[in-house]
């Protein structure tokens, strides 16, 4: 088996099995996954999830209330929640072919409980490299925030003060290094 890694993700069981639950569990506890918790029906899991956040939903198809494949491409659409769909072997192919788009994983039944782990662990690595992803996007766009409130006050200090560019440029990084604060904090009092 593989080492045992942390895993900071919620993984949501949805299967109106119970054998399907406890085999899933089993396979998945004393992995690190901050909680594991399950579900026997499209509706439960429904509620649950407007209750709480998961990284990852699997579904053991069909439930007892639907298919499964309709609550599915709903967490996929209305999420960034990792959706997986275990499906009877001879309608995995048509499953897939339902809800690939919606970039949800299918693994046809009966799975072993290795092919469910490496699908969840995939899914959790996907989320991690999206998060960090998204955490670069903002410090860029903080940044370039900056960069713009540092050239309008740099524009207001050569307008009003009569400066030039590099003069502007020097006072602002002067001031920001001599009170201890950002670049952008000076430009917000420039510009007032």
């Amino acid at each position: 088996m593989a080492a045992q890694t942390k895993n900071d993700h919620n993984v949501l069981i949805v299967s109106s099995y119970d054998k399907f639950t406890a085999s899933v569990m089993r396979v998945l506890s004393g992995r690190g996954y901050r909680t594991i918790e399950a579900k026997k029906s499209a509706s439960t899991a429904r509620r649950e999830i407007l209750e709480k956040s998961y990284d990852i939903v699997l579904i053991n198809t069909p439930l007892s209330d639907e298919t499964g494949v309709e609550l599915g491409i709903d967490i996929s659409d209305s999420s960034s929640t990792g959706v997986i769909i275990a499906a009877p072997g001879e309608s995995s192919e048509d499953v897939a072919e339902r809800v690939t788009d919606h970039g949800i994983i299918v693994v046809a039944k009966p799975a072993t409980g290795r092919l469910l782990l490496r699908n969840v662990r995939l899914i959790g690595a996907l989320l991690d490299k999206l998060k960090g992803a998204q955490k670069k996007v903002l410090t860029l766009e903080e940044k370039m925030e900056e960069i713009r409130l540092v050239n309008r006050a740099k524009w207001i200090l050569i307008e009003r003060d009569g400066m030039s560019e590099d003069e502007a440029h020097r006072y602002i990084n002067k001031q920001a290094m001599d009170r201890c604060v950002s670049k952008k904090e000076i430009a917000g009092e420039i510009i007032g």
